[in-house]
């Protein structure tokens, strides 16, 4: 299914001290679901996630809860083909392979089945513990992917869970399995980031948080990376070793964001979606730095699909490695509930000043 149209969208007036002009978006094509032929291989059915990152030979794709099964050969999945689940997959889309959907070759077991690339620890069970990628990094001929220990309860429903904090895992080869680290004999990492930037020597990790509520940015050297003492917060006024004393660069940010530097501009663009009071909708804001001010959201309404009724879109991700060098076009991709991915095409203007 495609939906095709020029932009009607609602652009808010400026926050008060914000300078920055919003996105200028022309025009919005909605695709259809990325399922392709990778998925099929990989018994994939249904899931939600995609970020992608730049790895040596392409980018590597990460998705979170993944049903699996076969369905029958030329038919699309069904939720009565799901044989069971997986907490964490992860896909690599091999470079200049700029179709849509993506063909994703995926991280599988010797069944040729997708499998789960992070192992839980000793005392973690897989009743009630699962892990969720973050944001992740590719550095020399290492892979760190940060993630997001979860944990569940018996009651009923899709909100039955609970995060218990953040670590760090590292991979040799992608896609491959991943050694979550314990330095000082301890899991968690400071932060629990779900985009990673990588400036210079420097990274910069936003994390959408619950206290305080919002966007945090921290930043760690490259060469510091698995340190957890080594991590900095972004104040307001400096940056600081201690969470307590961050503030957010942005208050309107729920579930994950995806932020990029434009090609060939002076400006990042920073994707979300999950918004309490706008649950259907894809926002683009934009800022010359990471530090913000970030600008007011464009707002893109996500079609509903004939007969059915979506309660929540999330996931929203950038894809600069689909989106073609120096192009206006920019590809993202989304989840609404119990679906899989899907993908737009954005045609952005030049930035305002």
């Amino acid at each position: 299914m495609r939906f095709t149209g020029l932009l009607l969208v609602v652009a808010l007036g400026l926050l008060p001290g914000c300078s920055t002009p919003p996105v200028l978006v022309q025009k919005v094509e909605f695709g259809g679901s990325i399922w392709s032929a990778g998925q099929r291989r990989a018994g994939v059915l249904f899931q939600d996630g995609g970020q992608s990152i730049p790895v040596s030979g392409g980018t590597l794709w990460l998705f979170g809860d993944t049903f699996y099964g076969q369905p029958p050969v030329g038919l699309p999945p069904q939720n009565s083909q799901i044989k069971g689940a997986r907490w964490t997959t992860i896909a690599l889309l091999p470079t200049d392979h700029t179709n849509l959907p993506p063909i994703l070759a995926y991280y599988t077991n010797r069944d040729g089945l997708v499998a789960n690339p992070i192992d839980l620890f000793p005392g973690e069970d897989e009743k009630h513990h699962r892990i969720w990628p973050a944001g992740g990094v590719s550095l020399d001929s290492r892979f760190y992917l940060y993630y997001s220990l979860i944990e569940t309860t018996d009651a009923p429903g899709p909100w039955n869970f609970h995060g218990l904090g953040g670590g760090l895992s590292v991979a040799e080869e992608v896609p491959g399995h991943f050694t979550r680290l314990q330095p000082d004999g301890h899991w968690k990492f400071p932060v629990e980031p779900v985009q990673v930037l990588r400036e210079g020597e420097v990274l910069y990790l936003f994390e959408v948080s619950s206290q305080p509520k919002g966007l945090l940015l921290a930043r760690v050297k490259v060469a510091e990376i698995e340190r957890p003492a080594a991590y900095e917060f972004f104040t307001g006024a400096g940056w600081s070793n201690q969470r307590a004393q961050a503030k957010v660069v942005l208050k309107e940010a729920y579930g994950q964001v995806s932020v990029m530097r434009r090609p060939g501009l002076d400006d990042y663009l920073l994707a979300t979606s999950s918004d309490p009071s706008h649950p259907r909708e894809i926002q683009l804001r934009r800022s010359r730095h990471l530090e913000g001010p970030w600008s007011a959201p464009v707002r893109l309404a996500v079609p509903e699909f004939p007969g059915k009724k979506t309660e929540l879109v999330y996931c929203t991700f950038l894809h600069p490695e689909l989106s073609g060098t120096g192009s206006q076009q920019l590809v993202a991709t989304f989840c609404r509930n119990l679906c899989n991915p899907e993908w737009v095409l954005l045609t952005l203007g030049p930035p305002r000043r």
